[in-house]
């Protein structure tokens, strides 16, 4: 019973910490572990490492953080914070052109902190419940295909049968596939942009009414020209029984 009360306090909010010297200190433990996570990912931080690198006490970061996850989450949410900022003062139109500027900035951002940025690719995918981070994580996804799609509603191009919030939803969820595609080196950047240019205007296809439709299915063929025909593509099977038996199929695109 006394684990249970100690797993409800935990997920409390946190005191707030409105000195100047706690807000020093909460900045230096959220740059360790950021480095931590970046040399040897989740196991590497432990609360006793990180008091210990951030010259800190243990308790200042249990009073700051609540526990390890809370940590996390607090890199992950300054982070995103930082990237949304940027985004934000830029105050663009979201035409398409803006949007493949933001995702080939993205990649440079990865390119920038790759280990770190590897790691929490990862929580994506991860089986770990890290829903507030996962959450953090989606948000300049989800706000980038908004601040494109609201215009388009405005202006009539848009389907009016479509879950438009689910499709939201499963646009975050494929572009972090392109971008663990990346970190496991599947893709290298260059290749990564392309993929993100292409999956962002399969998207935007599925919802957009012709003639703008036609534009957008245009420039995802001019994608497609770019990454050139797939392993699977230039083999695949006419041969529905070669198929089910799983011939010519190697697992990637």
């Amino acid at each position: 019973m006394a684990s249970a009360t100690s797993s409800v306090a935990n997920k409390r909010p946190r005191r707030p910490y409105a000195s100047a010297g706690m807000a020093e200190r909460r900045a230096r433990i959220v740059d360790c572990a950021h480095a931590i996570l970046g040399e040897g990912g989740v196991p590497a931080l432990t609360i006793e490492r990180l008091s210990r690198e951030a010259e800190v006490a243990p308790r200042t970061i249990y009073r700051l953080f609540g526990d390890k996850e809370g940590v996390i989450f607090g890199t992950v949410a300054d982070r995103l914070r930082e990237v949304r900022a940027h985004i934000g003062r830029r105050a663009l139109d979201y035409t398409i052109e803006t949007v493949f500027d933001e995702l080939d900035w993205m990649v440079s951002e990865m390119d920038r902190d790759a280990k770190y940025a590897r790691v929490v690719i990862g929580f994506f995918f991860s089986l770990e419940p890290r829903t507030a981070a996962i959450r953090e994580l989606g948000s300049v996804a989800y706000n980038r295909f908004r601040n494109w799609m609201d215009p388009m509603i405005v202006a009539g191009h848009v389907r009016n049968d479509l879950d438009l919030e689910r499709i939201a939803q499963e646009l975050v969820a494929a572009e972090f596939a392109v971008y663990h595609r990346w970190a496991i080196g599947a893709v290298d950047s260059a290749t990564c942009r392309i993929e993100l240019h292409a999956n962002f205007l399969k998207t935007a296809a599925l919802i957009l009414n012709d003639p703008v439709r036609a534009d957008y299915l245009a420039l995802l063929a001019e994608r497609h020209r770019l990454l050139g025909m797939s392993a699977i593509g230039a083999r695949a099977s006419g041969n529905r029984a070669e198929r089910d038996a799983g011939l010519h199929f190697d697992g990637r695109a």
